[in-house]
């Protein structure tokens, strides 16, 4: 790069005369010869040392690179020594005094790229060092005191750097430091800087920078407004709001009392803002006004608002806007189309988009990734992956650059079908095609594989992305080892933990509830206890690698405890959980409650209820059901202590009713038949109609309890006409309710009707049991009929294999 480039110095002798001005050539005699009355001598390749030496030779090098610089305006040269290696082989204050020579030519060379290129070298091992970067504000701006123009320029160079490296604080160091020598920024150097503040989210000062450019100069012009109203109508990170409307508009009213003309940009991101916000409608009627007055509008405006319709779901609007653009002669450029064609799909209407894919050809605009990345997507939507896949390929047969983007979109759609064959195809389509399948592509084929039950093939791909060096994640696990529980191989899952472990990959909180569920659910008697064991083992686990169990892990271990009537150590990890700050829900106190129900522990039953109700836990239908049925349970209790049970059973039940909850059948049942178990037959009659009257089903239990109770009281129509009612409600009696009714009649000594029911039972293929058979060997027995007993006992011994004299009645 030399002075051919430089239509302001046409020698190199007129550029020396400006460092006469600013005083750097005395500097650089000074310094290079250590007199300031020797003089330079040049040839056409390099400076000529001269022949009296210097008692100081440091910095001779350096200082002969910019006497080179200075003659040559090579960057070549320039780049000889970086500031850096300088800086460590002569010292920071000849590495300063020589570059800021070397920047000053540049500047007054009119070599801005060379200026941006040495001060941030400058600038960034400045702030490697650690050293106040406000230093090299201070020598750049103040090196020229009496050169108004080379401070403005290395100015602009400086906020450039600072901008574009993200160092926005010393930007206003900048800004600060020209005020105070008199001078300002170029409008382009504060457009730039305003821009990077409005990427940057710094809003605060943002507006001081705007409002100090209106009141002290460079004065904002259209590029100034479209920055700020950008700001206001595009999200930018750690913004409040999304869109700002109210600020983005007193933007384009002051731009119009100002009398600067807004340009097309302009009111393209006025009208993006308005679509953003959901007023696309409004953003039609403005932009129909803007072309009323003839303003300036572009593709863009539009482009915005046909967005706008298809995010709101107003597709004719969306045409109608594309037929009104054409209309003012503006065509559609390839980012209308990808909208189109994105916005059809999305509401699929593949067709009308394959449509405009035609369009564009028609009108040479090839489509761009954006575009057939919408068609893939669509397709797979609706579940033509196929038709998708053949689409790919006669876009690649057209000429089209296909991208990975493609691919993934395939794979993912095949994946979502359960074609593993045709994504596994595509795999080695995109791996041919020069493509290297990212972490989620494997991803997503080990998750098809699972879902398809394919354990060995989601192993495959794992190993695969292990070998082109992705590590899957723990989502990713979660689906291999739920797939290993399913099949059954909850010890592979196991394994398969440890390992993602030793990888540094730790197991989720849904990964380790599968396991745990899966082991405690094991129903092979002779592994249950170390199976429970290892499950007990992974919650401690689960606690070593900072992973908090939740309710549902305990709630199954607990469970599976009670299950197994052992509710005392499920008491035990309930002391856990409460050690670890956490308290057990009702779930898992219904659990507990009814485990020591199956124990017939019904006193720590009763003491965990209570329990629940000083906790302020609110006991559900589960609780009352469990507390119910415990009470109304037979047993070979007082029959006073027997109908005192029942009472409290009932009180219960009407506190249940009274809390809101609405009782199911089998509470129902169970109340009902604790009342006929006291006789107190009114009571689980009325509880009878109440349950028909919640549309609730009885049970063939719910009827038994009646007819036997009914039987008890001497009610045999009663009894029989519940029987009939089964019958039409499609509830076919049992031996129990068959054994009740018989058992009644034989003691009535009514053995005619005892037998019609007996041979009923039979005819509707309900075997009677040994029990049956007892009532009516008995009942014969009472009315005198021996003969009819023997028969009955004859025929009991051999169905039931009874040893016995045939010839004695049981």
């Amino acid at each position: 790069m030399g002075l051919g480039l430089l239509p302001r110095y046409s020698s190199f002798n007129l550029l020396f005369n400006h460092l006469h001005e600013l005083g750097l050539e005395r500097s650089l005699c000074r310094k290079y010869c250590g007199s300031s009355s020797v003089q330079l001598v040049y040839d056409s390749d390099k400076a000529v040392i001269p022949i009296r030496r210097s008692h100081s030779c440091k910095g001779r090098k350096l200082y002969s690179v910019v006497v080179r610089v200075c003659k040559s305006l090579s960057w070549e040269v320039a780049k000889e020594i970086p500031f850096k290696k300088a800086v460590k082989k002569y010292g920071l204050s000849h590495s300063i005094n020589a570059f800021t020579a070397m920047v000053h030519i540049f500047v007054f060379a009119g070599m801005d790229r060379e200026v941006y290129a040495l001060l941030k070298d400058i600038v960034f091992n400045f702030e490697n060092t650690g050293i106040d970067l406000r230093n090299v504000i201070h020598i750049a701006l103040h090196s020229s005191p009496n050169n108004a123009t080379s401070s403005t320029v290395l100015a602009d160079v400086l906020i450039k750097v600072f901008a574009a490296n993200n160092m926005l604080d010393h930007v206003i160091d900048v800004v600060n430091q020209l005020k105070k020598i008199g001078l300002e920024p170029s409008i382009y150097s504060c457009n730039f800087l305003l821009k990077c503040l409005a990427e940057a989210s710094q809003k605060e000062n943002l507006v001081k920078l705007f409002e100090a450019m209106k009141k002290f100069g460079p004065s904002p012009n259209v590029r100034t407004y479209t920055i700020m109203m950008n700001f206001y109508c595009t999200y930018y990170p750690g913004q409040q709001t999304v869109v700002d409307i109210k600020e983005a508009y007193k933007i384009l009213k002051e731009m119009w009392e100002k009398q600067i003309n807004p340009s097309a940009s302009t009111y393209s991101v006025w009208v993006h803002g308005l679509c953003r916000i959901g007023c696309p409608d409004v953003a039609w009627k403005f932009i129909r006004k803007l072309r009323y007055e003839n303003q300036p509008l572009n593709s863009y405006c539009y482009n915005a608002i046909i967005h706008g319709f298809f995010a709101e779901g107003e597709v004719s609007k969306a045409i109608s806007v594309l037929e009104e653009m054409r209309s003012f002669g503006i065509s559609p450029d390839v980012c209308s189309y990808s909208i189109l064609i994105g916005g059809f799909c999305k509401f699929y209407s593949i067709d009308r988009a394959l449509c405009f894919i035609q369009d564009m050809q028609d009108n040479n605009i090839k489509p761009n990734p954006i575009s057939y990345s919408s068609i893939l997507k669509g397709l797979c939507n609706i579940g033509a992956a196929k038709i998708a896949k053949d689409f790919l390929h006669d876009l690649k047969n057209s000429g089209c650059k296909v991208e990975q983007r493609a691919y993934n979109i395939l794979i993912t759609g095949f994946c979502a079908q359960g074609d593993l064959s045709s994504a596994h195809e595509l795999l080695e389509e995109m791996i041919s095609s020069s493509f290297a399948p990212d972490a989620s592509i494997y991803k997503r084929l080990i998750r098809a594989s699972c879902h398809i039950g394919s354990i060995d093939t989601a192993l495959k791909y794992r190993n695969m992305m292990v070998r082109e060096g992705f590590l899957p994640d723990s989502i990713t696990c979660h689906f291999i080892v739920k797939q290993y529980c399913t099949e059954g191989r909850v010890m592979e899952a196991l394994h398969l933990i440890d390992e993602m472990m030793d990888q540094g990959i730790v197991p989720d909180l849904y990964t380790y509830n599968v396991v745990i569920n899966h082991l405690c659910k094991d129903e092979n008697t002779e592994e249950k206890e170390g199976r429970l064991q290892e499950a007990l083992h992974l919650i401690d686990e689960m606690v070593d690698q900072g992973i908090v169990p939740d309710l549902y892990t305990y709630n199954v271990v607990i469970h599976q405890l009670c299950k197994d009537i052992n509710p005392k150590k499920a008491l035990e990890l309930i002391t856990v959980m409460l050690q670890r700050d956490m308290f057990p829900n009702v779930m898992i106190l219904n659990t507990l409650i009814d485990g020591f129900v199956k124990q017939s522990n019904f006193k720590k039953a009763g003491m965990f209820y209570r329990g629940m109700l000083k906790l302020e836990i609110t006991p559900d239908i589960t609780t009352y059901t469990i507390l119910i049925d415990m009470l109304c349970k037979r047993g070979k209790v007082r029959k006073h202590y027997r109908r005192r049970k029942v009472k409290k059973a009932y009180k219960l039940f009407r506190k249940m009713i009274r809390e809101g909850l609405n009782p199911d059948n089998i509470c129902y049942t169970s109340m009902i038949a604790g009342l006929c178990e006291i006789e107190d037959v009114k009571k689980a009659c009325a509880l009878f109609r109440d349950m028909q009257k919640r549309e609730l089903l009885p049970t063939v239990v719910t009827y038994t309890c009646l007819i036997d109770a009914f039987s008890k009281v001497d009610q045999m129509d009663e009894a029989k006409k519940l029987l009939k009612l089964m019958v039409r409600q499609n509830i076919p009696p049992d031996v129990k309710t068959y054994s009740c009714l018989i058992d009644k009649f034989c003691k009535l000594h009514r053995m005619d009707e005892a037998e019609r029911l007996f041979d009923r039972m039979r005819k509707e293929n309900i075997s009677p049991d040994v029990i049956t058979y007892k009532i009516m060997i008995l009942g014969y027995e009472m009315v005198g009929n021996t003969d009819l007993a023997y028969e009955m006992t004859d025929e009991m011994q051999r169905l039931f294999n009874i040893p016995g004299d045939s010839k004695q009645p049981l």
